[in-house]
């Protein structure tokens, strides 16, 4: 495995990481005069990332086995981008109000960060590398839930998002140390071929969807008590 192969194979994670590094250094050194131009220089940058997905390459694998990559991965990661992008576009009027126009970079890092988890979740040939994916993607969305912190509704829903993530997260994580016990591996290609329905099995697979489906149930009451609210309070 060279440098070649990796920049190959993970084209899109690491021209992500590119961006990431370019928005921090940009929000850090960048003055008055060209912070205006912040959404036009972000958005011009995920075009690009698109462009450079969408090219065809070769599948392969990474790290043991931990990174797989297929050509239609490249263009549901530029799925991702594109919709990425779109959020840009809209956010761009939000971001320039006087409450948020400090916040830019810190808006762009966090969302850039959440999408390059998700690129790291689709790419995933093994559980541990799926994991650190899922909470990298999840971690900055906590951060984006409580963006305007000094509101009590935000900072009320980013708590309640972190607790929700952290009882999935581990409950997951006790999944798939079941599927683990019972298969010995976590590479996904080797485990297909060893499940055999046993308990612990069943249990590592329920378990974790429950647990979603209790943390969907409280957002959608959260939600909807904070509809409740906002309509006595208006």
């Amino acid at each position: 495995m060279d440098y070649t192969s990796i920049f190959t194979l993970m084209r899109a994670e690491v021209t992500l990481t590119a961006i990431l590094v370019f928005v921090f250094l940009y929000d850090l050194m960048a003055g008055e005069r060209e912070r205006r131009r912040f959404s036009a220089v972000v958005c011009c940058l995920m075009v690009v990332q698109v462009v450079v997905n969408l090219v065809p390459a070769a599948g392969g694998e990474l790290f043991g086995g931990m990174f797989c990559h297929t050509p239609m991965d490249g263009i549901v990661k530029s799925m991702l981008s594109v919709g990425a992008l779109i959020v840009f576009l809209q956010s761009d009027t939000w971001l320039r109000r006087e409450d948020t126009r400090h916040k830019q970079g810190e808006f762009y890092i966090l969302t850039l960060s959440t999408l390059l988890g998700m690129y790291f979740m689709i790419g995933a040939g093994n559980f541990l590398l799926f994991f650190i994916g899922l909470e990298l993607a999840s971690v900055p969305m906590a951060c984006l839930v409580a963006f305007d912190k000094y509101k009590r509704y935000s900072a009320e829903a980013g708590a309640k998002y972190i607790l929700c993530a952290l009882f999935s997260s581990g409950l997951m994580l006790y999944g798939i140390s079941f599927l683990y016990g019972t298969t010995g591996t976590l590479y996904f290609g080797d485990m297909a071929a060893r499940i055999t329905g046993s308990p612990l099995q069943i249990m590592a697979v329920v378990l974790p969807f429950d647990a979603s489906e209790n943390a969907r149930r409280h957002r959608s009451v959260s939600r909807r008590m904070g509809v409740v609210r906002n309509s006595f309070s208006g």
